[in-house]
C-alpha cells in the first residue's frame, strides 16, 4: 500500500474499534491522539524505502543500509520498535494501562504508534509482495493468499476510498454524539 492508504485504512480500523467497544467517548482528546499516532505509526515501517514520507522526514536515510520489506516489515522489527519505544517513553514518563481506557495521553501516543505499525504489516501481508514475518531469521517463500492486491492498483484505491468515507462517517457520528450528549464526556 502507499502511505496515504496505510494511514487511512489504519485510522479507519482503529476508529471503528473505538466505536465498537464503546470507548469513543471515554476520553475524546486521548482518542484523537490515539488516531493521530496510529496514522503516524502506519507510515513508519516504510522508513527503509528511499522515497517514502517517513524516510524523507528522517534524519538518517535508512534505505542506504536496510532492504525494503526486510527487517522493518517483520515480527522482530515490530517487537524491537514496540519494545524500544516503550522503554524510551517509559524513561520520560510512565506508560500506564488502566482497565483498557486511555486516560493517559502518553499511553495513547505509544499505543497508537504501535497499533499503526502493526496494522501496516498486516495490510502489506495482503499485497503481491507480502511480508516475510520471520525475517531475518527464516526466509519463507512468499505464498499468495486468496485475497491480495497490487500496490497502487485499483483494489487498493477502492480500499482507500472505503476507509476515507468510513472515517468521515464515523467522525460525523463522533461529533454528533458529543454535541447531543455532553454528559458522556
Amino acid at each position: 500500500m502507499l502511505t496515504r492508504a496505510h494511514r487511512l485504512t489504519s485510522v479507519a480500523i482503529v476508529e471503528f474499534g473505538l466505536i465498537a467497544t464503546n470507548h469513543l467517548f471515554t476520553n475524546p482528546v486521548a482518542n484523537f491522539m490515539l488516531l493521530f499516532a496510529t496514522a503516524v505509526g502506519a507510515s513508519l515501517p516504510d522508513i527503509d524505502e528511499y522515497n517514502s514520507s517517513a524516510s524523507r522526514k528522517s534524519i538518517i536515510n535508512f534505505s542506504l543500509f536496510l532492504r525494503h520489506r526486510g527487517i522493518t516489515h517483520s515480527l522482530i522489527g515490530f517487537l524491537v520498535f514496540a519494545g524500544g519505544l516503550y522503554y524510551l517513553m517509559n524513561k520520560l514518563m510512565p506508560i500506564q494501562f488502566k482497565s483498557f481506557t486511555l486516560l493517559n495521553y502518553w499511553t495513547a501516543l505509544w499505543l497508537g504508534l504501535v497499533i499503526g505499525y502493526f496494522l501496516h504489516l498486516i495490510e502489506d501481508s495482503f499485497s503481491h509482495q507480502g511480508v516475510d514475518w520471520l525475517a531475518p531469521f527464516l526466509r519463507s517463500k512468499k505464498k499468495r493468499i486468496l485475497l491480495h492486491y497490487k500496490v497502487g492498483g485499483i483494489f487498493e484505491q477502492i480500499i482507500t476510498l472505503i476507509a476515507y468515507v468510513s472515517i468521515i462517517l464515523m467522525s460525523l457520528y463522533w461529533v454528533w454524539n458529543l454535541i447531543h450528549s455532553p454528559a458522556k464526556i
